[in-house]
């Protein structure tokens, strides 16, 4: 997707020190001479998919979902590990910088697609196409930082969204890239899009990889759920600083949207667990949205993949050159992984390397030599010789996995156990389909509607472990805090720089970062930061 020109000109949101908004030139085209075939309207969707490539915003958002509740440790990237970050954090400026700018991509191409003079089945697929990207990327930034500011439209010029002169009106901080709303309005906008997608797009097919990396009728409907799962759960009062109860009419909605995917497919659960992860089977279908890279010996040049393969490969093996053994799994994470499912568990070999072959031919095995961390191996698509013809550290072909269809089961059994009084089949049939796959025993009746609360937590917590859910599923259930106690490693893994009792509520939400801060007096600090 990527060395791909989009628009003459793409606005988004930077906050930097001196604007709100930073300008992109792509092309020497124009918007009025752009979008008039086909092939231009394709190529002009492509460019905002290749927004989502960005390594440093992905890898920030792994990095965050699972270092901050504690399941991996990294050498190099220490403020989430350490729960040490601050709202002039590097890492928190990517999430939010990176988020608006393919926002402000999704609100450019969306414009002139409605403005352009295409056929209308594939004019609304594209716009679809463009809405989902949106929908999904406030989501993510709405479950960061709370209350953001709503951009839903390109401005008629620079000067409507630059940081106004000192002294100015207030009432120039009224405008749609200043203002700050409240979680429910971006809420309400996203369900919006994804409604819009789920009604346009089509649905998957999983034939010849024309569905590879591009988002369908069941991604929308998949991340609807997602959404009413999220604004069931407890919200972190950005004003009080207290979690506040959900919106409990949403389990029905969760309950709606899965079963649309249960019951008219098209998507079902791998056989086996390590294909769901593998390049060559990324088309299989249990993977519902996913973020595509090229390897560099694929696509014929370099830049084209992710950081991956190298932040979580060995060094001084062959298995991924380039690697810099950035991460690893926490040693507390890891023991619990293993006494709760066994080594024997179908996804263990996959989840985590715990034995390797060095340059010189030596197995070297976890607990020896530099091998003291257990190792996570869920991006690596190859068991035997993964791309090992990657040319750089940004060249690997692993692509990252936002949806798919195990968490659209565990979802549904989640839901209908909040919604019923007395668990049954039906509440236990998702959950059951993922541990069967897992070589795990099944869930039988009768069980307690709180003993299965707890089933489908750590059944989430195993199965979707490295995928970016950890955080967000500690948010809205509220066990952040016990999760960061559970992943108090003091055996040199995740070493924590605080002490537990100073843990609190604050750490349900991002800081807001600085620089959107000074630049934009308007924006509110969550509270506790």
């Amino acid at each position: 997707m990527k060395n791909i020109f989009i628009l003459s000109l793409t606005l988004s949101l930077l906050f930097s020190c001196n604007d709100v908004l930073d300008e992109e030139v792509f092309s020497s085209v124009t918007n009025e001479n752009f979008f008039q075939t086909e092939n231009d309207a394709i190529v002009g969707a492509i460019g905002v998919y290749d927004g989502l490539q960005n390594n440093n915003y992905w890898y920030q958002q792994f990095i965050m979902c699972e270092l901050l509740p504690g399941s991996m440790g990294h050498f190099w990237n220490q403020n989430f590990n350490t729960l040490t970050y601050t709202n002039n954090t590097g890492g928190l400026w990517a999430l939010w910088e990176q988020g608006y700018k393919v926002i402000g991509r999704a609100n450019s191409v969306i414009s002139v697609l409605e403005n352009s003079s295409l056929e209308e089945d594939l004019k609304n697929q594209l716009l679809g196409e463009m809405r989902y990207i949106r929908g999904m990327v406030y989501f993510n930034t709405v479950r960061m930082f709370g209350h953001i500011p709503l951009v839903t439209s390109v401005p008629e010029s620079i000067e409507d969204a630059v940081t106004p002169q000192e002294g100015a009106d207030e009432s120039v901080y009224e405008s749609q890239f200043l203002k700050q709303v409240d979680r429910t309005e971006v809420y309400n906008f996203i369900i919006e899009d994804l409604l819009f997608a789920e009604s346009n797009l089509p649905v998957a097919t999983f034939t010849n990889g024309v569905d590879n990396g591009r988002a369908r009728k069941g991604s929308a409907t998949a991340l609807l759920a997602k959404v009413y799962l999220t604004q069931a759960g407890l919200q972190y009062n950005y004003v009080t600083g207290t979690l506040d109860q959900g919106d409990a009419s949403k389990w029905a909605k969760v309950v709606e949207k899965c079963e649309d995917l249960i019951n008219s497919g098209p998507y079902s659960l791998e056989p086996n667990f390590a294909d769901i992860f593998k390049n060559e089977n990324d088309n299989n279908e249990e993977i519902i949205f996913s973020v595509q890279y090229l390897e560099s010996s694929v696509a014929g040049v370099t830049g084209e993949g992710g950081q991956l393969g190298a932040r979580t490969g060995i060094n001084g093996s062959d298995i991924t050159p380039y690697s810099w053994k950035q991460v690893f799994s926490n040693k507390s994470f890891f023991d619990q992984w293993v006494d709760a499912n066994g080594t024997s568990d179908n996804r263990f070999s996959t989840t985590y390397l715990t034995s390797y072959v060095d340059n010189d031919g030596v197995v070297v095995n976890y607990g020896s030599g530099n091998f003291i961390h257990p190792h996570i191996w869920k991006f690596i698509s190859d068991d035997n010789n993964p791309d090992i013809n990657a040319l750089g550290a940004t060249d690997y072909g692993d692509n990252t996995v936002y949806l798919r269809y195990a968490d659209v089961l565990l979802m549904h059994s989640e839901a209908l156990n909040e919604i019923n009084g007395t668990p049954d089949n039906n509440t236990i049939s998702g959950i059951n389909q993922v541990r069967q796959r897992a070589g795990q025993p099944l869930i039988t009746l009768p069980i307690s509607k709180e003993d299965l609360r707890d089933a489908i937590w750590n059944e989430r917590k195993w199965e979707l472990v490295y995928e970016g859910h950890y955080f967000y599923d500690c948010q809205r259930t509220g066990r952040l805090k016990e999760e960061i106690e559970l992943n108090w490693d003091t055996n040199g893994g995740t070493v924590r720089q605080i002490t537990l009792a100073a843990i609190t509520d604050k750490f349900y939400i991002l800081p807001i970062h600085f620089n959107a801060l000074s630049s934009n007096s308007s924006l509110d600090q969550n509270a506790g930061w």
